[in-house]
């Protein structure tokens, strides 16, 4: 089956939230399996627009433990690292949300290895990349990349105008999350922040031509991305690619963690031999020899 012209994927998210973090696998195997059939589109939200300008007194490494804590509770429940040894609360997620946008401009792929590296900083190295020199420090070595066409695409005038889209996107939430009541822990109705309501991160929409709109919000069971698939354009999800091997996993995303393998080959699926483990302080994080490298892990 080819690239559906007319089922849309809207992705709702932002590379400071946990939750979106947590979902990460799962957004990955859908892509493995069904991308080729969609016309998927990420919408960067804007999760933190200034920390210093919510919390006075604001103290970046004094926020560190608190928040550790909260990250700590999400990967009960996601299983995704948390950062155990977070240096200091990021100001802001927008810096990473605008890399983002101007990664874009190189290539979709290019982009995915962008965010995720962004992350990965946050919930794997306790480093938020809150800032340029954080950003470019943080993407370097990303395969495909040009580091220097990043910096000087970061504060273009064309990054800012896609990124101000994104960012009032997300703010127009659509009536399914306005009108939710469900509480539970990762629950995704529409949020307030800031004096707007948004979409919670993460979102899924879809759009197609049997059901016009379907919506998983927030923390999902994975059978609920490919129920509104279905939903929307039947028999779409017939057939789909092969899930990945270990070895496909590492050289088609680079990094992965233990509970990503369970859920893209199967609970008793190993890394390859040849990978870098990585202690983030309460488990591992494995990373293609590349990957580590670009990292200074050996």
């Amino acid at each position: 089956m080819g690239i559906s012209a007319t089922v849309e994927l809207i992705e709702y998210t932002d590379p400071g939230c946990s939750w979106a973090w947590g979902t990460e696998p799962k957004l990955r195997l859908l892509r493995r399996r069904y991308g080729d059939r969609l016309r998927w589109r990420r919408v960067m939200g804007g999760l933190v627009e200034d920390m210093a300008k919510r919390v006075d007194g604001w103290d970046a490494e004094r926020a560190a433990p608190r928040t550790i804590g909260y990250w700590a509770d999400v990967t009960g429940y996601t299983g995704m690292p948390y950062p155990a040894r977070l240096r200091y609360v990021g100001r802001s997620t927008v810096p990473a949300c605008r890399a983002v946008k101007a990664a874009e401009r190189q290539s979709e792929r290019v982009a995915q290895r962008v965010l995720r590296r962004l992350r990965e900083q946050t919930f794997v190295f306790g480093q938020p990349a809150d800032s340029v020199d954080r950003i470019l420090t943080a993407a370097t070595g990303v395969e495909g990349l040009d580091v220097e066409a990043l910096a000087r695409d970061l504060d273009s005038e064309a990054t800012e105008a896609a990124y101000r889209a994104d960012w009032e996107e997300t703010r127009r939430p659509n009536r399914h999350v306005l009108d939710l009541t469900d509480d539970y822990v990762g629950n995704g109705r529409a949020k307030e922040a800031e004096g707007h309501m948004r979409y919670a991160f993460p979102t899924v929409v879809v759009r197609g031509p049997a059901a016009g709109e379907q919506t998983a919000p927030g923390w999902q069971p994975y059978a609920r991305y490919e129920e509104i698939l279905e939903t929307v354009s039947p028999g779409i999800t017939e057939d789909p690619r092969p899930d990945p091997s270990p070895d496909d996993v590492f050289v088609r995303w680079g990094t992965a963690a233990p509970n990503e393998l369970a859920q893209l080959c199967g609970p008793d699926a190993e890394p390859p031999p040849d990978v870098v483990p990585y202690d983030w302080g309460a488990g591992v994080f494995y990373l293609w020899a590349s990957e580590a490298n670009a990292r200074g892990l050996s």
